[in-house]
């Protein structure tokens, strides 16, 4: 059951398949503070029963993008019944790595500690696309390690990173391929020769262990930027660690996924696939 919280605080619309609390703050960097938009399900929603929230990461090459890139996503799970949010990170060009990771930590456990949808989630379930894939991934990978502990800026110290589950589109999972100067030098800090244990911290692939959440990942078969090689790289990883992962591999670009048909089977996939990481 959904307790519902003031949000005076908060910039609040409604709409017709929920309501959108948009621009709420959840921390404060010495770059710039971090917001996050909240879907939330109406009353006449579809499934009111569901516990877990979707937090979604957007991508840009580590160096650009915004958060309302998700909205649509976001507002129609809610009209599903699933909430969600979609969140801020700093880029590349106000901190490199690891902020962008603190932060959507930070994010997991502003979610579980605020309330910020109005109750208290059982599961949270962490979406990414290409640079935000490879953001939650490494979230998820990394949720129990305490190279990555909360650091000073995090007013949720306390709360829990772990997630429970992570759908990922078209994402970078292995990051030592990187060219010397490029965008994923540029986000984790120097290049792969000169800094490689930065770039095994900052790969998922390398740090994924039976640790890590049940996984749903998408890497479409005509993307132009990443290769399918790597995504599959990465679902072999975690097979062998024992995590459940399943690959789906769709027509289209590194965008398929924006446009129907792939948009709505997307969605239900997402909404299917929580339901069996918050069943178990």
């Amino acid at each position: 059951m959904f307790v519902v919280l003031t949000t005076s605080q908060f910039d609040v619309v409604a709409m017709p398949s929920g309501i959108v609390d948009r621009d709420v703050s959840f921390k404060s960097t010495p770059e710039r503070d971090l917001h996050a938009n909240c879907f939330r399900p109406s009353a006449s929603s579809e499934d009111l029963e569901r516990g877990a929230v979707a937090v979604h990461v957007h991508g840009g090459v580590w160096n650009r993008g915004d958060r309302e890139f998700f909205d649509d996503r976001c507002r129609a799970l809610a009209a599903r019944g699933l909430p969600a949010v979609t969140v801020d990170y700093r880029l590349s060009g106000e901190a490199t790595y690891p902020a962008a990771l603190q932060d959507v930590r930070s994010a997991v456990r502003w979610v579980r500690s605020e309330r910020p949808l109005g109750f208290d989630p059982e599961a949270v379930v962490l979406v990414g696309h290409s640079a935000g894939a490879h953001l939650a991934a490494l979230t998820a990978a990394t949720a129990s390690q305490p190279a990555h502990s909360p650091t000073p800026t995090d007013p949720y110290g306390e709360a829990s990173t772990a997630v429970d589950g992570v759908v990922c589109f078209d994402g970078p999972y292995d990051l030592f391929g990187a060219e010397p100067g490029s965008e994923t030098a540029d986000f984790v800090g120097g290049d792969p020769t000169d800094v490689p244990d930065r770039y095994r911290a900052a790969s998922p692939r390398e740090q994924a262990d039976g640790q890590h959440p049940p996984a749903l990942l998408y890497h479409a078969d005509d993307d132009e930027w990443l290769t399918r090689r790597e995504t599959r790289a990465y679902r072999d990883v975690l097979n062998c660690a024992g995590v459940d992962v399943e690959l789906k591999t769709p027509p289209g670009d590194h965008f398929f996924f924006t446009d129907d048909p792939w948009f709505e089977r997307t969605v239900e996939h997402t909404l299917d696939f929580v339901d069996r990481v918050t069943s178990t």
